[in-house]
C-alpha cells in the first residue's frame, strides 16, 4: 500500500484563504515570496553536508540515492541532480528504519503521555530529547542540520504587530489557534513530566514551539502517524510538479519518482501538497507568486430572519465547499464560500 500525505500541522480539512488584503511594502518582505517553479541551475555544494548521505546510507545499510547531491540555493538547503535524471527514474529511497516517528519516544516518556498529546507534539519531544544529548545522539548528523529558530518564518513566529496586519484574514485566526494548540500541548507535557523533570531538562516553550514547527513543516503522514524522512526533507516545494514522496508499506521505504527530466546541477523539486499561499505561509514560511492552488474564502452573514435562508443554505451545500471539522476542532462555516480562481479582465 502506498502513502502520499504531506502533513501540514495535521489539519485534515479543506485549506482556505480569506479575503485578499493589501500589505505595506515593508511587510511584503515578510511574506517571503518564492519562485521555485523556475528551474534552479545554480548548484553550490553544501560542504557542511558532505558526510550526511554516506552516514545515512551506512545507517540504513542501503543505497539512498546515486543521482542527488545536497547543495545550497536562494531558498536554503536543497537537493540537486548530480547527473542526468529521466522522467520515471526513482531518485531516492529512504527505508523506514532510518525515519523518525513517535515510536522513537523514550519508553519512560511514552508511558507518561496520554492521548491528549498529539503526534506533532510527541515527535517534537523526540527532537528535543535528541538535541539534549547532542553528539551522543544516534541522529546527531540529521538533528544538527535542521533549521534553527532564526531560519524559520512560519507564522507562529510572527510578532503580534505583524499578525495585526492580516487580522482580517482567516489565516490570522488559524495562526492564533495554532499557537493556542502548541501552548496546550506544552502545558500537558509539563504536567505529565512534573514528577520526573530531568527527562527533558530545562525545556522551554520557545524550544518546544520550534520543535513543533520543525515537525509541522517537515513530517509526512505514515502508518506510524508521522514520519520525519532524512534527506527527502531537503527537497523544496513546487506547486506544479507531480512528484511527491510515496511511502510503500510492502517495501518498507519512502521514495520519490521524477516527473520530468533534470540536467546535472538542476534543483530537484517535489510537491508538498496542493496548498494555497495561506497554508504555505502558515506552516512552511513562504508563499508562491503564481500559486495555481491559491484560494480566497469569502465570509457573509445569513441571518435567521432571512426568508430565503434555507434556499441559500441549500445552494451553499450543493455548490460550495462543505464544512469539514479537523482534529483540533476547527470547523469552516456554512456562511462562507471558496473562490479558487480569480480572473481580472482589462479592456
Amino acid at each position: 500500500m502506498l502513502w502520499a500525505t504531506r502533513i501540514s500541522n495535521i489539519r485534515l480539512y479543506q485549506y482556505h484563504r480569506s479575503l485578499l488584503f493589501t500589505a505595506p511594502h515593508s511587510f511584503r518582505t515578510k511574506l517571503n515570496f518564492s519562485s521555485l517553479s523556475q528551474p534552479q541551475r545554480y548548484c553550490y555544494l553544501d560542504e557542511d553536508c558532505d558526510d550526511f548521505l554516506p552516514w545515512l546510507e551506512q545507517k540504513a545499510g542501503a543505497k539512498i540515492s546515486s543521482v542527488l547531491s545536497i547543495g545550497k540555493s536562494a531558498f536554503g538547503r536543497s537537493l540537486f541532480a548530480s547527473k542526468s535524471i529521466q522522467t520515471g527514474d526513482c531518485i531516492l529511497k529512504v527505508p523506514y528504519s532510518v525515519q523518525i516517528t513517535p515510536d522513537n519516544l523514550l519508553p519512560e516518556i511514552k508511558s507518561l503521555l496520554g492521548d491528549e498529546v498529539g503526534n506533532i507534539a510527541k515527535l517534537a519531544i523526540v527532537i528535543l530529547c535528541e538535541q539534549k544529548i547532542r553528539r551522543k545522539s544516534e541522529w546527531a548528523p540529521y538533528i544538527s542540520r535542521l533549521p534553527q529558530p532564526g531560519e524559520m518564518h512560519n507564522m507562529i513566529f510572527w510578532s503580534q504587530d505583524e499578525l495585526e496586519m492580516i487580522r482580517q484574514s482567516s489565516v490570522y485566526h488559524e495562526t492564533i489557534n495554532q499557537k493556542s494548540q502548541t501552548e496546550n500541548d506544552f502545558l500537558a507535557i509539563k504536567r505529565a513530566l512534573r514528577h520526573d523533570p530531568e527527562i527533558l531538562g530545562d525545556i522551554t516553550y520557545e524550544g518546544f514551539m520550534h520543535a513543533c514547527s520543525l515537525v509541522g513543516s517537515r513530517a509526512w503522514g505514515s502508518t506510524k502517524g508521522l514520519s520525519l524522512i532524512p534527506f527527502a526533507d531537503f527537497l523544496n516545494h513546487d506547486g506544479v510538479t507531480e512528484a511527491i514522496v510515496l511511502s510503500d508499506e510492502d517495501k518498507q521505504d519512502s521514495e520519490v519518482i521524477a516527473d520530468r527530466d533534470y540536467g546535472p546541477g538542476e534543483q530537484v523539486l517535489i510537491r508538498y501538497g496542493k496548498f494555497p499561499n495561506a497554508t504555505l505561509m502558515l506552516d512552511f514560511g513562504f508563499s508562491l507568486p503564481h500559486n495555481i492552488h491559491d484560494q480566497v474564502q469569502v465570509h457573509f452573514n445569513l441571518p435567521h430572519h432571512d426568508l430565503l435562508r434555507e434556499m441559500k443554505i441549500d445552494l451553499l451545500q450543493r455548490h460550495c465547499t462543505p464544512p469539514i471539522k479537523d482534529v483540533n476542532g476547527f470547523k469552516s462555516s456554512l456562511e462562507s464560500f471558496t473562490i479558487k480562481l480569480v480572473l481580472i479582465l482589462v479592456s
